[in-house]
């Protein structure tokens, strides 16, 4: 039963109440409610009949009337355009003059209609002006030529693997402080290729519990499977000295690290697991 249909029959069992006992008052009281209540009920009862006792439903409400009319929005969006770099104050100025205008527009009216629009900010609105003038024109801005030349430069992203084991991504994360037990870490590989991870707590943050790390629990797990482990890829965030030069057995010949930017979670899977 819905919440309409519930009222709607509350109030008819108060009706029905009523009648039978042939006293207001007496109805009111057993039900809870006020005789001013109990006689507007009746009034829509002998109105509309029974359908008349639904709760009526609450209209949409009208929003915040325009202040704007459409003459005012076209010289707004006119100087808005011609001069993207003024801010509302600037514009309300330049359109109050009586030369261009004379419209009396306060600076929050005139960022409410920019944002309406979508161009409350300058960058939104240079953007604006210099697709208009590539598509008419053919004309290229130095933040256009800028991004170009960088995007045609950009070498393409170095975590990428075919295969389970051809590149693990190895990162720790920083757990907090427990009670009782002092520092705690987490240690996580996850293979680039299949996202399969492994993680580990521990309360020792340095390259030689990184590489116990990989020995005793991420070897293990890719020799059972039958892949074997031939690139990591670590950030060498806080370690003092890469894993090739801890000495742990898993410097084999056949595998090798590599590094990235310390603190770039877009360039290392290995955070993935633990968000």
């Amino acid at each position: 039963m819905t919440l309409e249909a519930s009222v709607h029959a509350f109030r008819l069992r108060v009706i029905a109440r009523a009648q039978a006992l042939g006293n207001v008052s007496q109805a009111c009281r057993e039900f809870g409610i006020s005789r001013t209540l109990f006689y507007r009920w009746r009034r829509r009862y002998l109105a509309y009949g029974p359908d008349g006792l639904y709760p009526k439903r609450p209209g949409p409400s009208r929003g915040r009337p325009p202040t704007l009319s459409v003459e005012a929005e076209r010289a707004l969006l006119a100087v808005a355009l011609a001069h993207p770099t003024w801010g509302p104050a600037r514009i309300g100025a330049h359109l109050a003059r009586p030369e261009h205008g004379g419209w009396n527009l306060a600076p929050a009216t005139i960022y409410r209609f920019l944002r309406r629009v979508g161009l409350q900010t300058r960058y939104k609105r240079l953007a604006v002006l210099e697709v208009h003038s590539a598509q008419t024109a053919g004309l290229l801005t130095d933040r256009t030529r800028r991004a170009l030349s960088a995007a045609r430069r950009r070498r393409p992203r170095h975590v990428a693997a075919e295969q389970p084991g051809e590149l693990v991504c190895l990162d720790t994360f920083y757990i907090g402080k427990l009670k009782g037990v002092g520092k705690v870490w987490q240690y996580t590989a996850c293979d680039a290729a299949c996202s399969y991870a492994v993680a580990q707590v521990s309360t020792e943050f340095s390259a030689q519990a990184a590489a116990r790390f990989l020995t005793a629990r991420v070897l293990p797990v890719y020799r059972a499977a039958g892949w074997p482990l031939r690139r990591v890829l670590t950030d060498c965030g806080s370690w003092p000295l890469p894993l090739s030069r801890t000495g742990t057995s898993w410097c084999a010949p056949r595998r090798r690290e590599s590094t990235c930017c310390a603190r770039s979670p877009w360039r290392s899977t290995s955070r993935r697991p633990w968000r």
